[in-house]
């Protein structure tokens, strides 16, 4: 359950404000009524069971079932909260009497004790709702003002990181055209390293990229990681469906190609393969990823990737999303599933 007090100065103020003012509303009125320990005794009760309704509902109530849209569920729960108090207080109140005060005859009857109680509890149920509604507006604002200054900070860190790719994007095309005279080879792997550093640069401050340039990017980083392998890699990638015009986050599938090189190739075996496949569909997108298993140890290296992955996929679709890591008969089957919106 969600802590009683927020973190926010703002809302605990406000809360201090609400409590004092019914703590200060239940005890005048027993004060009128009553010698000071039972106007105590029974002003502690009514703050106490306030609280108990107030926090309930704020912090457990509107969280689980309101906001998750189980508004049946919510009123529910509301109900068997308040006819609990309710009831919790009128049995309170008579063994009091008859334990401290059995010579006084109470003339009222427990309903109407009951319904008395009820009032004052629905009034605090409804303020709850309103410092719920408070709460949220500050949490928000306070996030708000987070990711302005995030976002200026950001601004100002990208406004000095502009020059730097500029003079090495520059400093890479004088070696390509010497390269390209003296080693055409060599020219070319230049000229892929080039659009793998221009890929980081251009899609770096981008929500959404073109599936075909996050596609470039991994067939060039796969023919990157080939030149420096001692033996050919069986290389099979298919793509079915139209990848032209689809929109994906960038730097998505290269955790899974990637750790295909880190963990998944033997440099002393004639045998490693890498199997990829692109399915674009009307309404999803997936990708399967597939290679052979040389080290032992695989989990426990792949851990921080797979996880740092799956953590941007959960902020990125929430559960609309899938990610299948399955080992077997010496293969590793990585397959991603993730939404196309239009």
């Amino acid at each position: 359950m969600t802590k009683v007090f927020s973190k926010d100065v703002p809302v605990n103020q406000l809360q201090l404000v609400i409590w004092l003012f019914i703590t200060a509303i239940t005890s005048f009125s027993y004060f009128m009524y009553a010698e000071p320990i039972r106007s105590l005794v029974f002003g502690f009760m009514n703050v106490f069971s306030y609280f108990i309704i107030v926090n309930v509902n704020v912090y457990y109530l509107i969280p689980r079932f309101y906001k998750r849209n189980h508004k049946l569920l919510y009123l529910t729960s509301v109900l068997l909260l308040l006819l609990t108090v309710c009831w919790a207080r009128v049995a309170f109140r008579s063994y009091f009497y008859a334990r401290f005060y059995p010579q006084e005859q109470d003339t009222s009857t427990g309903m109407e004790v009951f319904v008395a109680l009820l009032i004052p509890s629905i009034l605090v149920y409804i303020i709850s709702c309103i410092l719920r509604v408070a709460l949220d507006y500050f949490v928000l604002h306070r996030e708000q003002e987070r990711l302005k200054q995030h976002s200026a900070e950001m601004e100002l860190k990208l406004l000095k990181a502009q020059v730097q790719p500029h003079f090495l994007f520059n400093t890479l095309n004088n070696i390509y055209y010497v390269a390209q005279q003296q080693s055409p080879e060599t020219a070319a792997l230049l000229s892929k390293l080039s659009n793998i550093m221009r890929y980081f640069v251009d899609t770096g401050q981008q929500q959404f990229i073109q599936l075909n340039e996050e596609l470039n990017f991994i067939y060039d980083y796969i023919d990157l990681e080939k030149m420096r392998m001692r033996y050919p890699l069986q290389t099979t990638i298919r793509e079915k469906g139209i990848v032209n015009g689809i929109q994906v986050p960038p730097m998505l599938i290269i955790p899974l190609v990637e750790n295909v090189f880190k963990h998944g190739i033997d440099k002393r075996s004639k045998t490693n393969e890498l199997f990829l496949h692109i399915n674009v569909e009307v309404e999803s997108l997936s990708i399967d990823v597939r290679n052979r298993i040389f080290r032992p140890s695989v989990n426990k290296t792949m851990g921080v990737g797979l996880q740092n992955l799956r953590s941007r996929l959960q902020l990125l679709y929430k559960d609309q999303f899938r990610l299948d890591i399955v080992e077997k008969d010496n293969y590793y089957f990585a397959t991603l599933n993730i939404p196309l919106y239009t």
